[in-house]
């Protein structure tokens, strides 16, 4: 979240217990020369030098202060609903311009809620951090404890670079909650709040390191992709770690995820020939707590077959045409044979017919010239039967 410390997988923590304001006069900011103040207050400047409420002069960064919200009484400085703006270096000067007295003014407000967040990377340590709801605009100290149980208070131990960060170190006990204080200190006072958390639903590892993806040989339809367990998780085998790894083609805006148990998997759907790009997440094995968020995409390309070098090219070329050419004389013989015999087999079947055909003609006309024998045969026994009886008796 913007605004928030460093803290690994930072997630609210969803019970705030308790707010209670306590107006304390803070002694950590002595400093005489400056003055703290609240916002929309009235605000009162001593200048304690002057003599019997004398005439005195006020001065904001060496400017005569002239203004409806500034009151002088008995030498000193009223200033009505302050504002931002009348922050700076304040002076007060006798009638000569002698200076009496200086004071520095900052404004701002006094402490509020806190928004607290914590999560665990591993199961040794508890990382939590937290925001201003309302910002001070002035220096800010913070103490941070918590306690388990009904036993006594313990320190959260504070990062030395970063005031709004603390850390469990070894927590006792997983299956337990824990209360968290962080009391917030300005020069207005002190405001503390108390926060619930359940140690085994703020599990959250960081995400998986060193992911890369690689093409499989010959399969310009899979990735091989490798990842590590992140630094801030143990590596031992009582805490193992499930893993997501989520892929699509660049173009694409829907994403595949698959599941391993391993610091390896294949995927065996990609698209050929496209970028793809790839990230993995990482989760207790068990279940306990949340995923971690995704790890830094990274692209892959699936493997290619390789493009032929020119020589290889023009080799292979000469090749293909000296083999085109051969071929096509081989194909040219095997169809000039083709067509002698298709050649032939016409002519002997064209032969075969006209014997066919020649043999029919000669039957037909032996069986005319039979027919027609018989016919004239007959013509002679009618004439000859005629002419018989034609004779006298």
């Amino acid at each position: 979240m913007t605004g928030f410390a460093s803290c690994p997988g930072i997630v609210i923590i969803t019970l705030i217990t308790s707010l209670i304001s306590i107006p304390v006069k803070a002694e950590i900011w002595t400093n005489e020369n400056v003055q703290y103040g609240r916002i929309g207050s009235n605000i009162t400047l001593l200048c304690s030098a002057s003599r019997n409420g004398s005439a005195v002069e006020w001065r904001l960064n060496g400017t005569r202060v002239v203004s409806s919200f500034a009151v002088l009484q008995n030498g000193n400085l009223i200033l009505t609903n302050s504002d931002s703006t009348m922050e700076g270096n304040y002076s007060c000067h006798d009638k000569k311009g002698q200076l009496l007295r200086a004071t520095a003014l900052r404004l701002g407000y006094g402490p509020a809620l806190l928004r607290i967040h914590c999560i665990a990377a591993n199961y040794y340590s508890i990382c939590c951090s937290w925001e201003q709801n309302v910002k001070t605009f002035l220096p800010t100290e913070y103490i941070s404890t918590f306690r388990h149980a009904s036993k006594a208070s313990e320190i959260c131990h504070q990062d030395f670079f970063r005031t709004n960060v603390c850390t469990i170190k070894n927590p006792k006990n997983w299956h337990s909650s824990y209360v968290v204080n962080i009391t917030e200190v300005n020069p207005l006072g002190s405001t503390f709040t108390l926060s619930r958390i359940q140690f085994l639903d703020i599990v959250k590892p960081d995400p998986p390191e060193r992911v890369s993806a690689e093409p499989v040989h010959g399969s310009p339809r899979r990735l091989r992709v490798y990842w590590e367990y992140p630094a801030t998780w143990p590596k031992e085998s009582s805490f193992p770690l499930r893993f997501q790894v989520q892929y699509k083609p660049m173009e694409s805006r829907s994403w595949s995820v698959v599941e391993a148990t391993h610091l390896t998997t294949e995927l065996t759907d990609v698209l050929a020939g496209h970028f793809h790009i790839i990230q993995v997440r990482a989760m207790d094995l068990l279940g306990n707590g949340n995923w971690s968020e995704w790890s830094t995409e990274i692209k892959a390309l699936p493997w290619l077959e390789p493009t032929p070098k020119p020589e290889e090219a023009e080799s292979s070329t000469q090749s293909h045409t000296e083999n085109t050419d051969h071929s096509s004389t081989s194909e040219s013989k095997v169809e000039s044979k083709e067509q002698y015999e298709k050649l032939a087999l016409l002519i002997s079947l064209g032969s075969l017919g006209g014997v066919f055909l020649a043999l029919l003609a000669f039957f037909t006309i032996l069986i005319w010239v039979r027919h027609k024998g018989k016919e004239e045969t007959s013509k002679q026994e009618l004439t000859s039967m005629m002419k018989m009886k034609s004779l006298p008796m």
